[in-house]
């Protein structure tokens, strides 16, 4: 999927926020004249001029249509307009738009389909929050298996612009035309499914009106960590360029802290321990080579060794067992005042036990790491969408949290986000979640500021993604963190 910008925002809007903004226009008219005249633009710059049906809604979006209709025929095309609903509910700015459409509107079924090269979808915008009725589903439908390409308006009518969720039925659209940032719908599973590549058309927003909009959501992008990156310096030795330590799992476990330790050495850290169980350690001994492992017998030894000043980072979770004793661990590496990442059985050792999670992660350097299932078992009163359950939980737990999934959400307690979003399918594999939270704590081993840290982290661990391909494996992506980070030195430079 292309992702076209006029407006060279990162900001994504929710559907109060985008009424908002539109609203903040003291002629909502001359946006709406605006929309149709960058929707015929757009149109003509990707489309040779055929026959053309808008299909128009009875709300806003309908609007748009009417006035991209009017806009395409002083370009001399040809085009056939239909409006699904009531006429009489049409009021306010598209009643306006409607007494000036330059052609009678037709029904669909007076329609000879087999004429038709484009369809421009203008029934439902951003207003959308019930299932739409089955004659406009089988009109989308019908659409949609027609051979003719479909640009939408705003958002491909069905798509819940709040929550990516379909509202009964949705076509796949080649292209889609919305106005000033992205929506929630483009980007949250399923919605961004439903289209090939989106343009995004300033018609007038300005952008001192966006940035009074809270919560502040944006594109995980290089504008808001590259300054922020640690490299390393002549004068570095192993311990300046930081130290992470990664708590083990027990002999059954191993894989994953091994995956991350390996992780957060080539993320950045110039050193990195695994803390072992005793009977666990010959398994790390083995395996790791350029990666320290100190065991311990009892929780005292265990102390000893994350109490170490030389620590800068410590990750736990990968392979851990969701039992007291790991809450015990968990506490005690908070005690420590050091950066601490939260991953896996870190997090649901503390399922029904939220309140102690937040007695002993408050005013501590944390980051979490959980999916969707992990943010439940601890959180099951936070609905919404992804977006929506991040700053939720980062701003109950006063945390860094990081929600993985298709769409990856980094929030922080002051009410701002990052998204991650049409990453690499190919990461859906075990182990992957395990990599991320080594990247991470590579990173904080070199100080690097907890947010900056994971919004790189999963910029990086889902641009290998990206770079590896089909049938890869979480083993694979550590060795392959230099390759992404050479490409990055030289955006730097």
């Amino acid at each position: 999927m292309k992702i076209y910008n006029k407006l060279n925002t990162s900001l994504i809007l929710n559907k109060t926020s985008s009424y908002a903004v539109e609203k903040s226009s003291s002629n909502t008219f001359k946006l709406m004249l605006n929309a149709g005249k960058k929707i015929a633009e757009q149109i003509c710059s990707n489309y040779k001029k055929r026959k053309t049906l808008i299909i128009c809604g009875v709300g806003g979006n309908g609007g748009d249509g009417f006035v991209t209709a009017n806009e395409l025929l002083n370009k001399n095309w040809e085009i056939d307009l239909v409006i699904i609903g009531n006429k009489s509910n049409i009021k306010g700015d598209s009643l306006k738009a409607l007494n000036k459409l330059k052609i009678i509107p037709r029904k669909f079924e007076d329609i000879n389909l087999n004429e038709i090269e484009l369809f421009v979808d203008a029934l439902f915008g951003l207003g959308l929050s019930r299932n739409i009725n089955k004659k406009t589903s089988q009109i989308l439908s019908i659409i949609d298996k027609h051979k003719a390409p479909i640009v939408a308006i705003d958002i491909p009518s069905g798509v819940d612009s709040n929550s990516g969720e379909i509202l009964g039925y949705a076509a796949y659209c080649e292209l889609v035309i919305t106005f000033t940032t992205l929506k929630y719908g483009h980007i949250l599973l399923p919605g961004y499914e439903k289209y090939k590549k989106i343009k995004i058309e300033n018609i007038g927003i300005t952008k001192s009106t966006l940035e009074k909009i809270f919560p502040k959501i944006n594109i995980n992008n290089k504008n808001y960590w590259l300054k922020d990156i640690k490299w390393p310096k002549m004068s570095d030795h192993k311990y300046s360029r930081g130290y992470s330590l990664i708590v083990g799992g027990p002999k059954n476990m191993t894989g994953a802290a091994r995956l991350a330790a390996k992780a957060a050495q080539r993320s950045g850290s110039g050193i990195v321990c695994v803390a072992s169980e005793k009977d666990a350690e010959q398994i790390y001994y083995i395996s790791l080579l350029s990666q320290i492992v100190k065991s311990y017998k009892d929780l005292k030894e265990f102390k000893d060794i994350i109490e170490d000043k030389r620590i800068n980072s410590i990750l736990i979770g990968p392979g851990l067992s969701e039992n007291n004793n790991s809450i015990l661990k968990v506490k005690s590496i908070l005690k420590t005042n050091k950066s601490v990442i939260l991953d896996a059985g870190a997090i649901s050792c503390f399922k029904g036990k939220l309140h102690i999670l937040k007695k002993i992660i408050l005013d501590k350097e944390v980051v979490i790491t959980p999916h969707e299932g992990e943010l439940k078992a601890i959180m099951p009163q936070l609905n919404g969408n992804c977006i929506d359950k991040a700053l939720k939980a980062s701003s109950e737990l006063k945390c860094i949290v990081v929600l993985k999934g298709a769409t990856t959400v980094i929030a922080s307690p002051n009410n701002k986000a990052l998204v991650n979003f049409a990453g690499a399918k190919w990461l859906a594999s075990a182990g992957t979640g395990d990599v991320l939270a080594g990247i991470i704590c590579g990173l904080l081993s070199n100080k690097m500021e907890k947010f900056q840290a994971s919004a790189f982290g999963v910029w990086l661990h889902s641009e290998i993604g990206k770079y590896l391909g089909p049938a890869l494996t979480a083993e694979d992506i550590p060795k392959n963190i230099n390759i992404v980070y050479k490409k990055l030195l030289k955006t730097y430079i």
